[in-house]
């Protein structure tokens, strides 16, 4: 399979954001709404938020694009993530102020929970153990045109369309309407019991990124894309604080990656980047390099962060929150590449944990 340069691009980009968001909302929770600090958390946070979707749109078009066995998914692909998983959990259970705190025996006891469930950040892998065992289903249905169509209408209906709805519903029709609040809450209990499961979840994201890797979209077609995703980005930064100044507590309501607007978000960001013009063999040789380290990059990027703040004082609380983003984000991105890197040239922990 000829090798897609701009997933490597992607792949790269959207790391970058996963690190800058993971800054960002650091403070998020402890920062006054009314103040400029959590609005320029709120910015950042807010233009950021399509990286996890597209992480997955990646992945679709490149598992969906190939054949590759049952036994090779689990052998190879799954087997990884699980060794990665475990083998980080293990890293950052050792490596919280807890676990030194209690002594080494009894931390290994106490915060075993941590070795079970991972990191903060490392849901993602466990996210992706699932897609991946689903894989031979999904094959089956982006094989016939129709079938793939279908499932992404269907998803996005059940997924993204009717909750994001209902959400907008509750949030600036219903008030204090008592009956319109006791319609939707029963509009909202009919779709649950529908029990849509089969179409729910990243899957959505998954066909999607084979979806819009296999068809060719016109200049007219992709700047509509581009309008419909400034007007995700914007939605996403206003309506949140709107929100938030309204109850006074810091609001994520619309930062769910099944919002339509993460969705137009993602969708920009993915047909941006595919549609540019790779000719720079150099920049292309380079950005493949980093793009191979950026695996490594997001399991450590936590570890940085957590540890600038907790023992050098260094976070977006530092200084001027609209500068201390980008320059806190940028100092984790370099720490996380280049420790990725030295990682990378040691051939077992390459194979299996990055």
């Amino acid at each position: 399979m000829k090798r897609k340069v701009y997933c490597d691009y992607l792949r790269v980009i959207a790391t970058l954001a996963v690190i800058v968001l993971h800054v960002s909302s650091t403070s998020w929770r402890r920062t006054d709404v009314n103040g400029m600090e959590w609005q320029a958390l709120n910015l950042y946070d807010s233009v950021v938020r399509w990286a996890v979707p597209v992480f997955v749109m990646i992945s679709g078009s490149l598992f969906l694009n190939r054949e590759i066995s049952v036994k090779k998914i689990y052998c190879k692909y799954i087997l990884r993530i699980v060794i990665a998983f475990f083998v980080w959990s293990v890293f950052y259970a050792l490596t919280s102020p807890e676990y030194y705190a209690d002594g080494i025996l009894n931390g290994v006891m106490m915060h075993s929970d941590l070795i079970v469930s991972g990191h903060f950040h490392m849901w993602f892998l466990l996210m992706l153990i699932g897609i991946y065992m689903c894989i031979p289903f999904y094959k089956k249905i982006v094989s016939e045109n129709f079938l793939m169509k279908y499932f992404l209408v269907l998803s996005f209906v059940f997924t993204i369309l009717i909750p994001w709805g209902i959400k907008l519903i509750f949030d600036y029709a219903v008030g204090t309407h008592e009956q319109l609040t006791k319609l939707v809450e029963v509009a909202n209990s009919n779709v649950t019991t529908m029990g849509m499961y089969t179409v729910m979840g990243y899957s959505f994201y998954f066909v999607l990124g084979y979806y819009l890797d296999s068809v060719e979209l016109s200049k007219k077609h992709r700047v509509m894309i581009y309008i419909l995703g400034a007007i995700g980005f914007v939605f996403t930064i206003v309506v949140n604080l709107d929100l938030a100044l309204k109850t006074q507590q810091p609001c994520d309501r619309y930062y769910n990656y099944f919002d339509v607007n993460i969705l137009l978000e993602a969708v920009c960001v993915h047909t941006l980047i595919k549609y540019q013009k790779y000719k720079n063999e150099k920049i292309n040789s380079f950005i493949l390099i980093i793009s191979g380290f950026s695996f490594g990059g997001y399991l450590i990027h936590a570890f940085f962060i957590e540890k600038f703040s907790l023992y050098l004082g260094f976070s977006t609380l530092s200084f001027n929150t609209l500068a201390s983003v980008p320059v806190v984000s940028g100092v984790v991105i370099i720490c996380a590449m280049l420790v990725s890197a030295v990682l990378n040239n040691i051939p077992i922990i390459k194979k299996y944990c990055v």
